[in-house]
């Protein structure tokens, strides 16, 4: 019997190379335990999932298979005041997002762009981006700490 999974095309994984001004974790624990664990640390962080995207899905939805993948949007108001008062055109960069990939061989990868490097080329982010940094450290913090 086939089955609508069975007519789609497998993707195969291309080599990684994340670009410069990118941060990659290799996550201690599986897919779904890391998804928690990075809702847990946003939540702990005070910050707000604005969305989550399932590549898998639209993937399929197009034809193509590939393993667990989620994209996480996040973010929180007090930021985003302090952002447009410092400098409005920075809105651009927000919400921060996390990319969570499970690779062939089981192990799970999460991506996600330096949050400092994302804010310099707005004139008067210092001092926000340098905190979203330390948050985003404490974040990656409380994911790696999952299999202690």
């Amino acid at each position: 019997m086939n089955t609508a999974s069975d007519s789609l095309k497998s993707v195969s994984y291309g080599k990684m190379s994340p670009p410069p001004g990118e941060a990659v974790v290799m996550s201690p624990v599986g897919f779904d335990a890391t998804l928690l664990r990075l809702k847990q640390a946003f939540e702990r962080q005070d910050l707000w999932v604005i969305h989550e995207i399932d590549p898998q899905m639209l993937l399929a939805r197009g034809g193509h298979s590939i393993g667990k993948a989620r994209q996480v949007l996040f973010f929180h108001p007090r930021y985003a005041a302090r952002l447009l008062e410092a400098n409005p055109a920075a809105l651009i960069e927000i919400p921060l997002k996390v990319a969570v990939l499970e690779l062939p061989d089981g192990s799970v990868m999460v991506r996600h762009v330096d949050v400092a490097s994302q804010f310099e080329r707005h004139p008067r982010m210092k001092a926000l981006a340098s905190e979203l940094a330390d948050v985003m450290h404490g974040v990656m913090a409380h994911l790696m700490a999952a299999a202690s």
